[in-house]
């Protein structure tokens, strides 16, 4: 595959020249294949001489870095969230209205897309919860295209201003959910938090629906430990926080949050 062997050569670059490489932003399938890559390759563990990262640790679309034997993981987000690595962040506002009564997360893609920007350019798409704005990560060298000729989103007219990822304050809103569950597989807990029968939930992780930490889950009979990030294609995303307690008759009470 194309993106698998880009990875390789990506991989190489950084060993032999010495020199930081990127990818464009990663989706979670996309992810899931590139760690399936570094382990078959036998590139070290992420933090050692890679790096996955899309302008905050809580983000869906990620960047993968290979890091040259003088930069740490540390250092290299330390100059990505001041705004002088390969990511920039753009603060879009409507004009004298409120941000998300006038468009959303799909006409803001849409009309950056419009402007013949690739999908691997743009990373996550964040609005503020009082719908003041919203913020776009975007690969930099994007963001003086897009604050030029970006002037309308859908029926409105925007502000664009340039920042630094570290000063976008958007972060997802995360809604507590627990219930009871047979045992602590990845299709009891989808049931249960998004639910819907088991079948279904079975069903999703045959279609490679589901993802726990960017790794597609194969198995219906996958158990996630406490912290374990978990998206399902087309219904969302939770953090699987752990057991509360077992019943008498062998139930398992789960804490779990979810993406709102």
């Amino acid at each position: 595959m194309l993106l698998a062997g880009r990875i390789r050569d990506l991989a190489r670059q950084a060993e032999q020249n010495g020199y930081l490489t990127h990818t464009g932003f990663l989706s979670l399938s996309e992810q899931s294949l590139a760690m399936t890559v570094l382990a078959e390759s036998g590139i070290p563990q992420s933090g050692k001489r890679h790096l996955f990262y899309g302008g905050m640790q809580e983000a869906d679309r990620k960047v993968l870095y290979f890091l040259p034997s003088y930069l740490e993981a540390e250092d290299v987000k330390a100059q990505e969230d001041s705004g002088e690595g390969v990511l920039a962040c753009l603060k879009i506002t409507v004009r004298g209205a409120r941000f998300t009564k006038e468009i959303g997360h799909r006409d803001c893609l849409g009309a950056l897309m419009h402007l013949g920007i690739g999908r691997g350019q743009i990373g996550d798409i964040l609005p503020e919860r009082d719908g003041t704005c919203i913020w776009v990560f975007v690969l930099a060298g994007m963001e003086e295209h897009i604050c030029r000729e970006l002037v309308t989103i859908g029926r409105a007219h925007v502000d664009i201003e340039a920042a630094a990822p570290a000063a976008c304050t958007a972060r997802p809103l995360l809604i507590p959910r627990s219930g009871s569950i047979a045992s602590v597989r990845i299709d009891s807990l989808i049931a249960m938090v998004f639910r819907v029968s088991r079948s279904a939930a079975q069903e999703l992780v045959s279609r490679e629906e589901v993802f726990a930490d960017g790794r597609t889950v194969t198995s219906s009979s996958f158990t996630p430990g406490p912290g374990t990030r978990i998206s399902v294609r087309g219904h969302g995303k939770f953090i699987y926080e752990g057991e509360e307690k077992t019943t008498r008759k062998g139930r398992i009470f789960v804490r779990t949050s979810v993406f709102s």
